[in-house]
């Protein structure tokens, strides 16, 4: 099986210059992944461009500018791009492929305010104006995908610095953050076990991602109500068969962060799910 062209800077700025020819009107694209890391001098070359706009309009619009500059729809999507949740996947003759995003990439992660403040301008053409995505933000972009070059970029972005913090509160603050938050803990360990890079986050993650599977999971069993000790720990043993003592030491720790409530009424304590999670 052959491998996959890679494009440089100059290929890159080409095709995006004669996207920009047949656009009507301004636009403004984020680049997040390879092509970004290659403008910003991290990578030599790129197999594919994963550009994200802020809504669908004008992602319909580029797209439209891509065929009439001599894209086509790549129809037959396979492996784990199939699961990316791109508005579109585009190609030209020379096989250079787009992943064209709106506002979601990878049906996860939200162009968020944040990320849009961190971006800094690349280059301003006629119509089209590209941003690079922040590292943190390509970082944290490329811990929750499965594409196999993904672990050797966040390498290349951790050994050139970057913000562990910025990258944990982006993550905690999306939607979905706990499958998100666990899912980045866990690259960051293959990360580790293979080029030794130490996140200091890791911890954090895995810990958020628990609590905010013990809020679903008794958030299940109490839904809105009210619920004494006796119901939820017969619920518990009934449907995941953990102890008496597992079930307390969880709730405790749901109460810490302010997740449950409790009150006693007579004899017993009576619990109730504070947030929805």
């Amino acid at each position: 099986m052959s491998q996959r062209k890679m494009f440089g800077e100059g290929d890159l700025k080409k095709a995006l210059a004669a996207v920009d020819a047949k656009l009507g009107r301004g636009i403004r694209a984020y680049l997040i992944g390879g092509c970004a890391m290659t403008f910003m001098g991290r990578k030599a070359a790129t197999k594919d461009i994963d550009i994200v706009f802020g809504s669908t309009e004008d992602a319909k619009d580029f797209v439209g500018a891509m065929l009439l500059s001599g894209f086509r729809h790549l129809r037959r999507i396979t492996g784990p791009y199939s699961a990316l949740g791109a508005f579109a996947i585009m190609e030209d003759t020379d096989e250079m492929g787009f992943d064209v995003y709106d506002r979601q990439v990878c049906r996860c992660l939200e162009l968020s305010s944040g990320m849009k403040s961190r971006a800094r301008l690349y280059q301003k053409l006629s119509n089209l104006e590209i941003c690079l995505m922040a590292a943190e933000d390509i970082f944290l972009f490329k811990g929750i995908t499965e594409r196999d070059t993904d672990l050797d970029d966040m390498r290349i972005l951790a050994e050139a610095g970057i913000d562990w913090k910025t990258v944990e509160r982006e993550c905690l603050s999306q939607k979905g953050s706990g499958r998100w938050a666990y899912m980045l803990g866990a690259k960051l360990v293959d990360l580790r076990a293979k080029s030794s890079i130490q996140a200091p986050i890791i911890k954090r993650l895995f810990d958020y991602a628990d609590v905010d599977l013990l809020s679903y999971v008794f958030g299940q069993i109490m839904g809105k109500d009210e619920r004494s000790f006796k119901d939820i720990f017969g619920a518990v043993k009934e449907k995941y068969n953990y102890s008496e003592t597992w079930t307390r030491k969880q709730l405790e720790l749901l109460i810490r962060k302010g997740i449950v409530g409790k009150k006693r009424v007579g004899r017993q304590d009576i619990f109730h799910m504070k947030k929805d999670r």
